[in-house]
């Protein structure tokens, strides 16, 4: 296993081993984005949950792609989620990459001003118009029309189109009538009429093609990547997701998205009330797929974290190792760490020195334990975690006066597997344990999982010894 010096630190703070890995995984996707994004790769969905590393995976594409003369637009989800018009942001991000001269003109709407009033704020451009609130249902479509008719007057001075003025003000108008749903439909009818895609993707084959003239290589596509959808509220994740994949694909221009895609499955499923897959809907928004984020994550953490778990010093545990045994240990152990901490190190370093500090404060029992290190370690490791997520589980079992029943209790939940499945009604032992801690089949399915260290307690009396150790992770011994 690695030593202290194989976490040696980036400027950035990323383990040097770790740099390494995801620098060549980021020049391969480089080479192959620019490559197929000279033809017809339009979009691209970088998957991975959350803390995986897919922000850190971008920024390492993005330094390989501008080397090799293309530019980088980078629009963030999560930071602009509270704007008046999302929409309209992250197509102004593509604006970073345009030089621009003179005054905005705008067609002579006060509704159309103040839908872009926030966004050329939040560019440094003023604006003389406040806030506007609106609920109208294609203010999405409606803000992209009005951003991408702004930035084509600002970069190729290309005149107003009176239409979508007029189409804007229908769409106002029909958020006003809230009361007379008949006239509101009527009115977004007429005004879908004004062919939103078509006059889109005109507007953004000017802007995409000013942007790739002023590269460094006009021939490569230009790249805007899309990060942190995931942290926005549902609704509008799934809505900038879809204006991503559908409204942005343009020849030129190559849209990566960096998405946990679970949770953009559940936003579908949620969305469309179950009658429409969630795979098949995001495999239609998108191109190419790049995968390999969520398993170098793994790669990369079960080597930190085993580090950070053999680091430390441990005193009073006298078992004698066994390297094959102790690994296995390692893993599990690195494991658990990983969905408790998540990618914070720090949280990782808190959690062993508190479970380092209770082996401290039992050494009269530990120092009796035959176990090997590792798996006396995991042992309290688990008993801690399961204080830390289920606090009032912990308070059901402290409820039980008497060590040998808590044992009991321990051991049962020590029989539920990773591969937890719906327990049988017959099974009387687990239908009271259920009944008496009060647990969700979710929570008994997370149990069962933290505390899956069956295999290394091949004996009865092992199994008694797991489940004191785990016993005292929960202060409950």
């Amino acid at each position: 296993m690695n030593t202290s010096a194989d976490l040696q630190l980036t400027a950035d703070g990323m383990p040097i081993f770790a740099h390494d890995l995801c620098e060549d995984a980021a020049q391969a996707t480089a080479y192959l984005l620019l490559e197929e994004g000279k033809s017809n790769l339009r979009t691209v969905l970088v998957t991975g949950s959350h803390g995986a590393g897919k922000t850190t995976q971008l920024k390492l594409i993005d330094q390989h792609v501008r080397k090799a003369g293309a530019s980088v637009s980078w629009f963030n989800g999560w930071a602009h989620k509270e704007d008046a018009d999302p929409f309209a942001s992250m197509l102004f991000a593509l604006w970073d990459q345009v030089d621009i001269r003179g005054d905005a003109q705008t067609p002579g709407s006060e509704q159309v001003d103040s839908i872009v009033s926030a966004t050329m704020r939040r560019k440094g451009y003023p604006s003389a118009t406040g806030l506007h609130t609106r609920e109208s249902v294609d203010s999405g479509e409606r803000s992209l029309l009005i951003a991408a008719d702004l930035i084509s007057q600002l970069i190729v001075r290309s005149q107003p189109l009176n239409e979508l003025a007029h189409a804007t003000k229908l769409l106002s108008d029909a958020a006003d009538y809230s009361e007379d749903r008949f006239r509101q439909q009527k009115l977004l009818e007429r005004a879908r009429s004004y062919l939103f895609p078509r006059r889109f993707k005109e507007q953004m084959d000017g802007i995409v093609q000013h942007i790739r003239h002023r590269q460094v290589d006009p021939h490569l596509p230009c790249f805007l990547f899309v990060d942190d959808l995931d942290r926005c509220p549902p609704a509008l994740g799934l809505a900038l997701l879809e204006a991503a994949g559908r409204f942005f694909a343009v020849p030129g221009l190559v849209v990566v998205v960096a998405l946990d895609e679970v949770v953009a499955r559940a936003w579908v499923q949620s969305a469309y009330e179950g009658n429409v897959d969630g795979r098949a809907y995001v495999d239609k928004l998108f191109d190419r797929r790049i995968l390999g984020t969520e398993e170098r994550a793994r790669v990369i953490w079960a080597q930190i974290l085993g580090v950070e778990w053999r680091m430390a010093e441990w005193e009073g545990l006298v078992g004698r190792a066994h390297p094959e045994m102790a690994d296995r240990a390692v893993i599990s152990a690195t494991r658990l760490l990983r969905i408790h901490s998540g990618s914070d190190i720090r949280k990782v370093r808190r959690t062993l020195n508190e479970v380092r500090t209770i082996i401290i404060e039992e050494g009269e029992y530990v120092s009796k334990v035959t176990l090997m290190p590792d798996v006396a370690r995991l042992g309290v490791l688990c008993g801690y975690l399961v204080r830390e997520r289920f606090p009032r589980v912990v308070e059901r079992i402290s409820d039980l006066r008497l060590l040998e029943a808590r044992v009991e209790v321990v051991e049962e939940l020590m029989t539920i597997a990773s591969n937890w499945e719906l327990p049988d009604e017959d099974d009387d032992a687990l239908t009271w344990l259920r009944e008496f801690l009060e647990l969700t089949p979710e929570e008994e399915r997370e149990l069962g999982y933290i505390l899956d260290i069956r295999h290394f307690l091949p004996t009865d009396i092992l199994i008694q010894t797991g489940a004191n150790l785990v016993l005292i992770g929960m202060g409950l011994r």
